[in-house]
């Protein structure tokens, strides 16, 4: 290990002295795998090992090729290059910086500062344009990119470097560079000069300083109750002592004034300094909507500081300070529940999306940033408590509901992204006038004292323009117009918002039940293009329902049951959908009207069978262990299950790998769970279709009896798939290899195990097909058990009774006068030696 760092420190110095490229291309990626591997690989105390000098040696060398391969990753951004081998180069040594830190305990204190701090710094020089940094500075004659190859860039830079911008934040929080970010930020967001060249330079800049600082101050906690890094509440508490509370609440507060010109702005609270340099920013793009200078200003700029915002108020506003072993104190001052620097930040961010959906109607993805920002406000009803006694909001909640210009032009999917805001923000605390009034329920009428709102109703209005459009006698001539669809569109939007927000089984329930009907009274009298309308407003439900409940826990039985009853619902939506496929009372003409004549039909539309498979694939991970007890649930699932195999046969190999083996164990399941109880359990321990993806585990089999019926469900599923497979002749396919799997189970069931009699039909005949498919497979299973026998009467009985079986001259084949004549013979089988060896 010395020997190593000493050679790859000479090598780094000597290239640092001798190149001014330093490292190539071609060689960047395998020295920073080289790195990663010796600070992942070798346990700490063998780094601790080193001779002091040779450690710090080997981290400078480390610092030094981090800052090269981070302005070298830039450059390649400029380039806009399809092989970033830089970038990836970075990315891995950044991760190596992120191991180093997390174990800090065991180097030398404070040998990481200086590093990190110049990696750091490194970073923004290289996102910023000069005189601060190099962004836009010329390298070897090569510029940054005029304004329209940067429009031309599809990808957010928040998604597209969010792993290099968390560990750039992660090593930046542990060696306090707020300051430093904060002091950028604010430099920054001074629009005093009009030059359009300079504002584009401005914009980047304040573009990376706000990705950079919403990274810094609150982790994305995927799921989990946010909290405020460790790293930033102690940053906070060690300086807490030098702060001055009332001036910090006054930079806070006061967005509209340079902060450097409040008296003792230095004493004020780093993290609060930060977040107001990026209210300071909000507010000149505010100030110049309002002066009607909105061409001035860069949508990016407008999306970044929603978002810092959103993941801003997540972390920190109401911050809950039983979540924390200590607090800061200016933090819980500033944002704490009942404080009134809370209540001023919730009326200044209502005030902020209600401009900007006011300004920027259009511009989509900004309108979705925004109304995600409110949806954060109102989903927690400590913060939506705060929202609903801002008049604004109850302004908001008119023009909504009267679809207001300019909120009825906002795109589909922000206004079910504002229905949810607005349904969420029904459940804050209200007295019961109040609640009333917004939801519009019928007892507004008795009200006893006046309303103050008397005009706001969410739901009654969406209600009532739906009634009006679809009760007009000519609206099935109307229908196809372009603001009647419009109309119907957002409604169905607005729905789906209602759906997102609510969190009342009940209602969910009735939502799946009117797409069950739909399906069910409409599917087969719509043409190709109403049903393939039909087909995703179905999976947008389904991907919906999924979303919001995989990761919800159900501690009662009630709400067992209706997750139950919206399963049962779903399965049956998804068959429903299927029969399209066999019923179409649907006019030719207006199918195919638009579509090439020499087209062949398979190509001309995605099949309901897809749409079904897919949809299947979404709800599994919904179905567990104890849903599966309902015997109603299991019968519609294995159901549809057959349906599919039966009707397309042909869908099944093509399905991902994940999927299938769902289905095979599915089905192995429904087979060997009935007949032998427990004994299942241990065939289905050693199963190959037993996927993770799979809901239904290992311990369901010992939970659960299925119905006889069920396994004649599963076995008649069988014989179209064998079918399938004699048709291909693809004996590598995963179809077939799961047929020979399939072959001796059924083979067990008949010969070894008891079994209800009415099965015996669907067992031949799915035994045929797969001997068919596999002779040589159901030879040797013949010829193991007859091998197996020690008493000379049963192995003789066995012996004729397996010849009579198969006493045909010609070897098995798909054919129906064969499978009649073997269906015969094995009836004979069963009655004389199915009680000679059933198990027990």
């Amino acid at each position: 290990m010395s020997r190593f760092a000493l050679s790859f420190a000479r090598l780094i110095g000597f290239v640092r002295r001798s190149s001014p490229i330093e490292i190539e291309d071609s060689e960047a990626v395998g020295i920073s795998n080289i790195i990663s591997n010796l600070i992942t690989m070798f346990p700490r105390s063998i780094l601790m090992a080193l001779p002091s000098e040779l450690f710090t040696s080997f981290i400078n060398c480390l610092t030094l090729l981090s800052c090269s391969f981070g302005r070298s990753a830039a450059l390649e951004e400029v380039l806009d290059k399809d092989d970033m081998v830089y970038m990836e180069a970075y990315d891995k040594l950044l991760e190596s910086w992120l191991t180093l830190i997390q174990d800090e305990e065991h180097f030398p204190r404070g040998c990481f500062v200086q590093p990190a701090i110049q990696v750091f710094n490194s970073y923004i020089q290289c996102h910023l344009a000069a005189p601060d940094g190099t962004r836009n500075l010329s390298v070897n004659g090569i510029s940054s990119h005029d304004e329209e190859e940067i429009n031309e860039i599809q990808e957010d830079d928040r998604e597209l470097f969010s792993d290099q911008l968390l560990l750039e934040d992660r090593v930046n929080r542990l060696h306090g560079q707020l300051q430093r970010t904060q002091q950028h930020l604010m430099a920054a967001s001074d629009l005093g000069s009009v030059d359009r060249k300079v504002l584009d330079d401005l914009y980047e800049d304040i573009h990376w300083l706000i990705l950079v600082s919403g990274y810094l101050l609150a982790d994305d906690p995927q799921g989990e109750t946010p909290l405020i890094p460790s790293e930033v509440m102690e940053f906070s508490i060690k300086h807490s002592t030098e702060v001055d509370i009332n001036t910090t609440l006054q930079i806070l507060g006061s967005p509209g004034e340079k902060a450097s010109s409040i008296p003792g702005f230095n004493r004020t609270d780093s993290v609060i300094r930060l977040l107001s340099a990026v209210l300071r920013t909000s507010e000149v793009e505010s100030r110049a909507t309002r002066a009607s200078l909105t061409e001035l200003l860069s949508p990016q700029m407008g999306k970044d500081i929603v978002w810092f915002l959103r993941r801003w108020a997540k972390t920190y506003l109401l911050v809950d300070e039983k979540l924390y072993e200590q607090i800061s104190i200016p933090l819980s001052t500033a944002f704490g529940a009942d404080t009134e620097g809370a209540q001023w930040i919730v009326g200044y961010l209502l005030e902020k999306v209600i401009n900007n959906l006011s300004v920027w109607s259009s511009e989509t993805e900004l309108a979705n940033d925004t109304v995600e920002l409110l949806v954060t406000l109102v989903e927690k009803r400590e913060r939506a408590n705060i929202v609903v006694q801002c008049e604004s909001w109850w302004s908001l909640a008119k023009q909504f509901a009267s679809r207001s210009p300019p909120l009825h032009q906002l795109s589909s999917s922000v206004q079910r992204s504002l229905m949810k805001a607005l349904v969420l923000g029904g459940f804050a605390n209200m007295d019961s006038d109040t609640k009333q009034q917004y939801w519009a329920e019928e007892r507004h009428q008795t009200l006893t004292r006046p309303l103050l709102h008397p005009s706001i109703q969410v739901l009654h209005p969406l209600q009532q323009r739906f009634l009006n459009l679809i009760n007009q006698e000519n609206f099935a001539q109307i229908s196809q117009e372009e603001a009647v669809k419009r109309e119907i569109v957002a409604t169905l939007e607005a729905l789906c918002g209602i759906a997102e927000a609510t969190q009342m089984d009940n209602t969910i329930n009735l939502i799946i039940e009117v797409f069950v009907e739909v399906a069910h009274k409409q599917i087969c009298y719509l043409g190709e293009t109403k049903s393939m309308k039909l087909y995703e407003a179905c999976l947008t439900l389904l991907q919906v329902y999924s979303k919001n409940n995989q990761s919800r826990k159900r501690s009662d039985a009630s709400a067992e049951e209706d997750q139950y009853q919206d399963l049962l619902l779903i399965m049956e939506l998804l068959t429903n959908l299927l029969s399209k496929e066999f019923i179409d009372f649907s006019d030719t003409d207006e199918v195919f009207r638009n579509q090439d004549p020499g087209m062949p039909a398979s190509s001309r539309t995605v099949s309901a069978a897809d749409v079904v498979l897919y949809g299947v694939n979404i709800v599994l991970p919904l179905m567990s262990q104890d849903l599966l007890k309902f015997p109603s649930l299991c019968n519609q699932y294995y159901k549809l299950i057959t349906f599919i195999c039966e009707i397309f046969p042909e869908k099944i190999p093509q399905l991902p790998e994940d999927l299938f083996k769902s289905l095979m164990f599915s089905l192995e399941l429904g087979m060997t769970s009935y007949p032998v109880g427990l004994g299942g359990v241990k065939k289905l321990q050693g199963s190959k279709f037993n996927v993770k993806a799979v809901g239904m585990q290992q311990s369901v089999c010992s939970l659960m009896r299925m119905s006889s019926e069920i396994s004649q469900l599963c076995l008649e599923a069988l014989s179209p798939l064998a079918e399938q497979c004699a048709k291909n002749q693809e004996k590598d396919s995963p179809l077939f290899i799961a047929t020979r799997h399939f072959l001796k189970l059924v083979f067990d069931m008949l010969v070894l195990q008891k079994h209800n009699t009415e099965m015996t039909v669907a067992a031949g005949e799915a035994l045929y097909t797969l001997v068919c498919l596999h002779q040589a497979e159901y030879s040797e299973l013949v010829e193991a058990l007859l091998s197996s026998q020690r008493d000379a009467v049963i192995y003789q009985r066995l012996a004729d009774a397996f010849n009579k079986l198969t006493a045909s001259s010609t070897p098995p084949a798909m054919d129906r006068k064969q499978k009649v004549a073997f269906l015969k013979s094995l009836e004979e089988f069963v009655a004389n030696v199915g009680g000679l060896l059933c198990v027990k």
